[in-house]
C-alpha cells in the first residue's frame, strides 16, 4: 500500500512539474500562487501552525484577519517556490545569473581562505535555489538535505538540484560529508532555522526557542567561515542573494561559548530578514516547541 501511495504521489509531482516546465514565467507564477492558495484552504493543520506562530511572535498587534492574510501569502510563496523548483531543468548557469543577483565579493573573500565555507540560510524565499548561485559562479557547492519519505519524489528532487550543479550531502551522512567537503574548500549550504531538540536555548523573534549547534561546531572544528545568507524573492524568477559579513570562528576560545556566540549572530540575522519580509519565511514549521 505504501509503495502504491508513493507511486501516485510521484505521478502527481511529475504532472505538476510537466505543467510548470511548459509555462512561461508569468503563467508559472500564477500557477504557483494558485497551488499555494489551494493549500492554504485545504491544509488546515499547517494553516493553524502558521497563524499560531505569527500571533505569538511578530503578530501580537495584528488582527486575526491580518494574521490569516499573512499566512495566505506564506502559502503562496511556498507554492511559487515549488513551481520554480519544478522548473529547475530549464535553468543552466547563464539562466541562474539572470534570475539571481548579489554581491560576489564575500564569496571570493571566504573561498580565498581555502578552508571552505558554510552558507547558513533559512527556509526563506526560494531556499532550494540558493546553492545554485555560487555553483553557477564556479564554486564547488554542496547542499545538506533531508531525505523525503517518498523515495521516488526524493530522487526527483535531487535530480533537479544536481541539474543546477549542486552536490548533495544527505542528512544521515552529514558528519563525514560536511568535513570532507569543507576540507576540499567547498561551499556547504545548510538551512539552519528549524527546531533542534538538543540545541541552544535563547530568544527568537521574541520567544524562547532551541537552535541547532551543528553549523557552529563544524565551523569551529574546521576553521571554515559561516556566511549567513538569504535568497530574497523580488518576484517570480527574480531573486537577490543577501549575505552578511562572514563569521570567523575563534578556535582558541571556549568551544561552548563560541558555539553560542556564532549561533546567536546567525539567528539575529535571520530575525532581521523575517521581520522585514515575513511572508517569505515558512511559518508552517513548529518552530517553538518549548
Amino acid at each position: 500500500m505504501a509503495r502504491l501511495k508513493h507511486y501516485l504521489e510521484f505521478i502527481g509531482a511529475k504532472s505538476i512539474a510537466a505543467v510548470a516546465q511548459s509555462l512561461g514565467a508569468a503563467s508559472a507564477e500564477r500557477f504557483g500562487a494558485t497551488l499555494g492558495t489551494m493549500a492554504f484552504h485545504l491544509i488546515g493543520s499547517r494553516r493553524k501552525v502558521s497563524n499560531d506562530n505569527i500571533r505569538s511572535t511578530i503578530g501580537q498587534s495584528l488582527s486575526e484577519s491580518e494574521i490569516d492574510a499573512l499566512t495566505k501569502q506564506v502559502f503562496q510563496n511556498i507554492g511559487r517556490t515549488l513551481i520554480e523548483i519544478a522548473r529547475f531543468r530549464k535553468y543552466d548557469s547563464n539562466a541562474i545569473s539572470n534570475i539571481i543577483s548579489g554581491d560576489t565579493s564575500l564569496l571570493e573573500k571566504v573561498s580565498a581562505r581555502g578552508k571552505g565555507c558554510i552558507i547558513l540560510t533559512a527556509h526563506y524565499g526560494n531556499w532550494e535555489l540558493l546553492g545554485s548561485w555560487p555553483a553557477s559562479l564556479g564554486y564547488k557547492t554542496d547542499f545538506l538535505v533531508g531525505t523525503q519519505h517518498n523515495p521516488l519524489v526524493n530522487d526527483q528532487l535531487n535530480s533537479y538540484r544536481k541539474n543546477l550543479g549542486v552536490g548533495i550531502i544527505p542528512a544521515e551522512s552529514a558528519l563525514r560529508g560536511i568535513f570532507k567537503a569543507l576540507k576540499a574548500n567547498h561551499f556547504i549550504g545548510i538551512a539552519g532555522d528549524q527546531h533542534s531538540a538538543s540545541g541552544i536555548r535563547f530568544s527568537f523573534l521574541g520567544k524562547e526557542a532551541l537552535h541547532a549547534r551543528g553549523p557552529a561546531l563544524f565551523s569551529i572544528r574546521t576553521g571554515a567561515a559561516i556566511l549567513p545568507m538569504m535568497l530574497r524573492r523580488e518576484r517570480f524568477d527574480r531573486h537577490v542573494a543577501d549575505a552578511s559579513e562572514p563569521i570567523y570562528p575563534n578556535q582558541n576560545a571556549n568551544e561552548e561559548d563560541e558555539v553560542h556566540r556564532i549561533t546567536e549572530l546567525t539567528v539575529r540575522y535571520f530575525e532581521d530578514f523575517i521581520r522585514k519580509y515575513p511572508e517569505q519565511w515558512a511559518w508552517t514549521h513548529r518552530r517553538w516547541k518549548l
